[in-house]
């Protein structure tokens, strides 16, 4: 099928970085704008309430502060599609891909296996956004174009993960589901992935924005900081351009990798001397000369393995649960840590 089996490694990347841009690169007030209630159950009121709150805000908000809201509520359903990305694929670990019904033989996996429901209020929340001032014409028309076939998707997949008797009168439920996912799936894997995508660039161009000025204003610590993280999501953008995963890992061309690896070392540099910096501490606003703990060495040293394991010509241990030292997934998990803590350090 097209829909399943994908490389979700550019996803991942995509996934971290907006972890880091939504919460506005040490602007700590911005995150707060984005947050939503997703296990709340959707009403009518829920509804009202949220177009209430988005009128109010577009009528009170300065245009540049209109912008961030709507971005991060496209950051929250680019997120949300991911999970629906993944939810698709897992359906068909268990589920044949083909129009009628049938469970796949000897996967292992009973129906439903790591199928997580998503309430749709996102979506109502990006149509009311997709109209209203900034536009971000790309964003909007796709907003659009995607609403119904993800709704559809999000329903189904929360009515099988609440759903104990599909199996009823021969997978009665299990079929109309189907019906649904199977006319849905490789669309909006299309619709979905070219999203993200969209998200992911405007995410980019944010980032070089904001970085630029924390360099302006002296701001070495933030700065380098979250120059450390774009330059690890780099590294996993050049790792996705040339279709390499943990399986194939041996085939990577290191030339820009390793590029990436000295700009690394020369960042985390900077950020240590700015961090032990009694000056530059006060005009930042910390009191901790080690907020990271040695994260951004740890995502050093993961990009150093990850390069021997390349050099060893030695293909990965896949076979154990977690992502072995040296691998592409062991590298992403250390920088998704540096994020976190980023975060937790500016914004939380």
């Amino acid at each position: 099928m097209n829909a399943s089996h994908k490389n979700t490694l550019g996803k991942a990347a995509i996934v971290l970085l907006l972890s880091f841009v939504l919460s506005g690169c040490g602007q700590k007030d911005s995150g707060s704008d984005a947050e939503k209630n997703t296990t709340a159950p959707e009403t009518e009121t829920t509804v009202q309430e949220t177009e209430a709150k988005t009128e109010a805000e577009e009528e009170t908000l300065a245009p540049e502060q209109m912008e961030l809201v709507k971005y991060n509520y496209y950051v929250d359903l680019n997120n949300d599609i991911l999970d629906i990305l993944d939810n698709i694929d897992y359906y068909f670990e268990v589920v044949d891909y083909t129009e009628e019904f049938a469970l796949l033989p000897d996967t292992g996996y009973t129906y439903g296996y790591s199928i997580y429901g998503k309430n749709t209020d996102i979506i109502d929340d990006c149509l009311q956004l997709a109209d209203m001032e900034p536009a971000f014409d790309e964003l909007d028309a796709m907003v659009k174009e995607m609403a119904d076939p993800l709704r559809a998707l999000m329903e189904t997949f929360s009515a099988i993960s609440d759903s104990y008797d599909y199996a009823d009168n021969q997978y009665e439920k299990a079929k109309e589901y189907h019906t649904v996912i199977y006319a849905n799936a490789d669309t909006f894997y299309t619709m979905g992935t070219n999203y993200m995508d969209a998200v992911a660039k405007m995410g980019d161009e944010r980032t070089a924005k904001e970085e630029e000025q924390m360099k302006a204003d002296g701001q070495l610590i933030i700065y380098n900081a979250s120059h450390g993280i774009t330059i690890g999501k780099a590294v996993l953008d050049e790792i996705y351009n040339q279709e390499i995963t943990d399986e194939n890992i041996t085939g990577m061309d290191l030339t820009e990798i390793k590029n990436l690896y000295n700009e690394l070392v020369a960042t985390v540099a900077d950020l240590d001397a700015a961090l032990a910096d009694n000056n530059q501490l006060i005009k930042e606003s910390l009191s901790n000369s080690r907020p990271f703990d040695g994260l951004y060495d740890s995502l050093i040293q993961a990009l150093e393995w990850m390069i021997k394991q390349v050099e060893s010509g030695q293909p990965l241990d896949l076979s154990g649960s977690g992502a072995p030292l040296g691998s592409i997934g062991h590298f992403s998990e250390t920088l998704g840590k540096c994020i976190d803590r980023y975060n937790s350090v500016f914004v939380e």
